[in-house]
């Protein structure tokens, strides 16, 4: 755990895309400046007194659930989602009304890339390889940091964050 949160291990998520090993681990993602974020992000980060922006698992491979489907849009991150909500972004309006899961919203490609280069350009990643107590490690690092994109297990989970993924969901599911 202590390797996982150290600063000095994290790297420019620009940079990592031939470093995320595909075995299990979890993973955590901070913000360069705070101030990149939309005011009312920012402000509710500066008053937790960090940059920990997110913590996750992948249970099989760090390479797929965390860098692929969190990072760079092959999948249904929600990380990927929250992102691009926070950021003001919208699925296209009825995307979801001929699928059979109606949570998993998507970004149209053009804004997937403006997420993508944003999480480049604002984010650094760091990972552990593990696969022992797995969970129990999350749920004790987010109940400590309260990241400012966890909803699940978050005692601090935004209320904002939620409605504004609620949002994304009606519109994706509206026709």
């Amino acid at each position: 755990m202590t390797k996982l949160m150290n600063l000095k291990y994290f790297k420019n998520c620009s940079d990592i895309d031939n470093l995320v090993p595909d075995s299990p681990g979890i993973y955590c993602l901070r913000i360069k400046d705070i101030n990149s974020l939309p005011e009312e992000f920012a402000k509710i980060l500066f008053e937790r007194n960090h940059n920990i922006i997110y913590i996750g698992i992948a249970s099989k491979s760090l390479k797929e659930r965390f860098l692929d489907q969190e990072l760079r849009a092959k999948g249904h991150g929600t990380f990927f989602r929250s992102i691009g909500t926070i950021l003001g972004l919208k699925p296209p309006k009825g995307s979801l009304i001929n699928k059979k899961r109606k949570q998993n919203y998507k970004f149209s490609k053009d804004d997937e890339l403006k997420i993508i280069n944003w999480i480049n350009t604002n984010l650094v990643a760091n990972w552990i390889n593990i696969n022992n107590n797995i969970k129990n490690l999350e749920f004790e690092l987010i109940q400590n940091f309260s990241p400012l994109v966890n909803i699940d297990k978050n005692p601090l989970a935004l209320k904002s964050l939620k409605m504004l993924r609620k949002k994304c969901r009606k519109i994706a599911n509206s026709s």
